[in-house]
């Protein structure tokens, strides 16, 4: 019975993943063709949502995604008042869900990850949200999908974890 029970788990390890801000805004946001001057340009835009969506999709269903308390403001702020906006009722309730959801392992940044993510800032040139959505939860997980270039750069690579874009288009914020 105890070798069937470790074989179980085995069997249904779920990976640890960590999922960058622009993925989860990619997939809630669903783009307007009046936005765009070109027919080409609103269909690879709207690619890259179904994309994304199905990706986050998936990653809900099967694995844990770990996430701080910064990320999810930031999920707030870019969702609300940034670009193409929700209405912030929609997306008080879209981040309460998250923060409720069992899918979710949360993360508090602490005065330590914030220094570590002002050295690294100042040292790369990378704007420190990158940095505080991750440096809590690095060391506890195994991949880190994003389609942020500054994902490529080596004191992101450092960490440790794999980290993979799984939309194949690197963009520059």
């Amino acid at each position: 019975m105890i070798l069937k029970n470790m074989i179980l788990k085995i069997l249904v390890y779920r990976m640890r993943v960590f999922i960058d801000t622009e993925i989860w805004i990619f997939s809630k946001k669903k783009p307007k063709s009046e936005k765009f001057s070109k027919e080409s340009d609103f269909q690879n835009a709207n690619k890259f949502h179904e994309k994304a969506k199905k990706f986050l999709k998936n990653q809900i269903s099967q694995n844990e995604i770990f996430m701080t308390y910064h990320q999810l403001c930031e999920i707030f702020h870019i969702l609300g008042f940034r670009g193409m906006r929700i209405p912030l009722d929609n997306v008080q309730r879209y981040c309460f869900q998250l923060l409720t959801s069992e899918f979710i392992i949360w993360f508090e940044n602490t005065i330590k990850h914030v220094n570590k993510a002002l050295e690294m800032s100042l040292q790369s040139r990378i704007h420190i949200w990158d940095y505080l959505c991750v440096l809590p939860i690095y060391k506890e997980i195994d991949v880190m999908y994003s389609c942020d270039v500054h994902f490529k750069h080596e004191s992101f690579q450092s960490l440790g974890p794999k980290i993979e874009n799984p939309l194949n288009i690197w963009i520059t914020l």
